[in-house]
């Protein structure tokens, strides 16, 4: 089966399920093709080595990779944003120059603008796509603050609507998520709930002496390490994980590490500056995804933090998965599924969002509590992660969806 995999992001950047799902489909007999822009999330800044081209044909890891236009931009201007989202519609779709032999295409979402091109893509070769909705559009957006003008967000629900109507099927995180697409009139049958995965294996090979590197460099030795890590954006809130550290100046004993970038991050740095509580939160830059397990093992506890809005029963966010799969407790303040979710399951404790007062308490709880308690949070997160999570549990499910659309495909010929 040839399996076209559609990304507006791939590795090198921080989103690793399309890099991961091709490898996967891969290493299970499938031929796997991907169409995805030239790097420059979260910053917005072309990654260096990279240069901006119509059209770059590679193989990745035996992985036939195009790469087309994109404007690199991840900034907070509403225009910006949709010139970069607009640039890879229209380029994407120039990738079937010379193949378009495909059964199925996997579509990974957001943004939204990538299922137009899909659509196009589907249509010029006439192949079913999954489309894999990870963000609820236009409600994410307006979530972020990026878009407020009615007349907007009204095209955008109107673009939804078509994408939803012109995919073969559709994925998407939890069962609130389902209940709001059946609400926008998508038909039950066409929705499947499929769960995030996590490489939980990166953990087993945890180099010890790594993590004693990274406490000393980071003055983590003798505190309490608080960490939250991936993109700095307005929907992540940080500043009230910074008004919970304003709160605990007395606290010694604990550090707040911020590890990743994004559009935020300068401005987040202002504010802990000029708080003055720059002894109680450092930044790290973003690290590779290879070298997270040793930043994730690093710490004692690891945060969530999503700004309230009605997203909070339609997402998990992703890096939940591997926090569970780090097996360190987790604080998680997001609200909805995610929050049922560590409840559920006592991998760790589950505050209201943008509450810093309570963040604050529950970090000095966590940080006072006994060592083996936290233990077992971790654990018990760890051991949830490998029964659900894990990529030998979800990938068949995801290629099982694919071959029954792809024969379908065949069916219909």
């Amino acid at each position: 089966m040839h399996i076209l995999i559609l990304s507006q992001y791939y590795d090198p950047e921080p989103i690793p399920k399309p890099v991961e799902l091709a490898r996967e489909l891969k290493s299970l007999g499938h031929k796997v093709s991907v169409v995805t822009g030239f790097p420059n999330y979260p910053s917005g800044d072309l990654y260096p080595g990279y240069k901006l081209r119509f059209l770059q044909k590679t193989k990745e890891n035996g992985i036939d990779v195009t790469r087309t236009f994109v404007f690199p931009y991840h900034g907070k201007s509403v225009f910006g944003r949709i010139v970069n989202y607009c640039s890879f519609l229209i380029s994407a779709p120039f990738s079937l120059i010379k193949n378009r032999n495909f059964d199925v295409i996997y579509v990974w979402h957001p943004p939204l603008t990538v299922g137009i091109a899909a659509w196009v893509i589907s249509f010029l070769t006439k192949t079913p796509f999954v489309y894999d909705v990870q963000d609820i559009w236009p409600e994410s957006v307006v979530a972020s603050g990026l878009v407020k003008y009615q007349g907007l967000l009204v095209f955008l629900s109107n673009i939804e609507k078509f994408v939803y109507q012109k995919a073969s099927h559709l994925l998407v995180v939890t069962n609130g998520a389902r209940k709001n697409l059946i609400g926008k009139g998508v038909a039950e049958n066409k929705i499947t709930v499929m769960p995030h995965w996590t490489n939980e294996k990166i953990f087993d090979y945890v180099d010890k002496s790594e993590i004693e590197r990274i406490k000393n460099k980071y003055c983590f030795q003798n505190r309490f390490v608080v960490m939250f890590a991936g993109n700095l954006g307005t929907v992540q809130g940080i500043d009230t994980i910074i008004s919970a550290a304003g709160l605990l100046r007395r606290d010694e004993n604990i550090l707040v590490a911020i590890v990743g970038d994004g559009a935020e991050k300068n401005r987040l740095m202002s504010l802990v500056k000029s708080r003055k509580v720059d002894d109680r939160v450092c930044f790290i830059d973003r690290q590779p995804i290879e070298k997270m397990p040793e930043f994730l093992q690093s710490a004692d506890i690891l945060l969530v933090h999503l700004k309230s809005s009605g997203l909070s029963d339609f997402v998990i966010p992703s890096k939940t998965t591997i926090y569970l799969a780090a097996g360190k407790p987790i604080l998680m303040a997001a609200g909805g599924a995610a929050a049922e979710l560590i409840e559920e399951i006592s991998a760790g404790v589950s505050i209201e969002p943008e509450n810093s007062f309570e963040m604050a308490e529950a970090i000095r709880y966590l940080s006072a509590i006994d060592f083996n308690a936290l233990m077992r949070m971790g654990d018990c997160g760890r051991e949830y992660c490998h029964s659900s999570f894990s990529k030998q549990v979800v990938i068949p499910m995801y290629e099982k969806e694919l071959v029954k659309l792809a024969k379908s495909k065949r069916n219909d010929k």
